[in-house]
């Protein structure tokens, strides 16, 4: 079966791969070597994200629920439950506290990683869940201060929220289809999407104004991604390819 996601620990030395067989795998990146299976879903595992402790794996599936899994061990930690359609997105804030996740029922919530309760703010004791995007959610990422969570979305724009309040702070339009993944620079200062009209673009998070316009895939642009060094993207294709790109500053 296919594999739909992946994710590297915090160092780097394991890789976690989320397949349409329902099952989560790690292996050794040194040596290349499957580690663990992680197994207990009904439906595709969407996506992966590892905490920045490296001891937890969070996944997100085709059945609706969010999982937490001990990345040592391989041991099934919590479900978390509450969306009521196909969970595409999933990942931790940089403290390791919460974990966000966007799903294909239009919402995006956000839990408490050490209790596994819906996060909400003191003022209110509902469930924290952020809504406003018209069609299913395809991607989430926090900033690297952790105080803004970006989202991308089928309606073909991105949201920018305040992490710690369901507050909608801006919305980035330009796109022309949905937008299937959203990345944010080293520094925080820019954010890069990726789209099925083929095209990434590049926004200052400072302002919400458009930068760039990056082309040059042919189909649509499922994965953006920055490397450390800040000023180097990488994007993934339904054209076969990974791109690339040298950010001028």
């Amino acid at each position: 079966m296919g594999v739909i996601s992946a994710a590297f620990s915090p160092d780097s030395k394991t890789l976690a791969s989320g397949s349409a067989d329902g099952t989560i795998r790690l292996w050794d990146t040194d040596t290349r070597q499957h580690k663990e299976t992680f197994s207990g879903y009904t439906g595709d595992v969407r996506s992966v994200a590892a905490s920045p402790d490296g001891k937890t794996v969070a996944s997100g599936s085709g059945d609706s629920t969010v999982r937490l899994w001990d990345a040592g061990t391989g041991q099934h930690k919590e479900t978390l439950s509450g969306h009521t359609d196909w969970v595409h997105s999933v990942a931790f804030s940089p403290d390791g506290k919460t974990v966000a996740s966007g799903s294909e029922d239009g919402t995006i919530r956000l839990w408490d990683a050490g209790t596994s309760q819906h996060k909400a703010p003191q003022r209110r004791a509902v469930v924290l869940r952020l809504e406003g995007h018209t069609d299913w959610v395809d991607s989430v990422v926090f900033s690297p201060d952790g105080k803004t969570l970006a989202s991308g979305g089928g309606g073909g724009t991105i949201r920018l929220w305040d992490a710690t309040t369901d507050q909608h702070k801006a919305t980035l339009a330009g796109h022309t289809d949905r937008v299937n993944s959203v990345a944010y620079a080293v520094d925080g200062n820019m954010l890069a999407s990726g789209s099925a009209d083929g095209t990434i673009r590049l926004w200052d998070t400072r302002t919400g104004q458009h930068k760039a316009t990056l082309t040059g895939h042919t189909d649509c642009v499922d994965s953006v991604v920055f490397l450390p060094d800040g000023r180097t993207l990488a994007s993934g294709s339904w054209d076969g390819t990974v791109l690339l790109w040298k950010l001028v500053p």
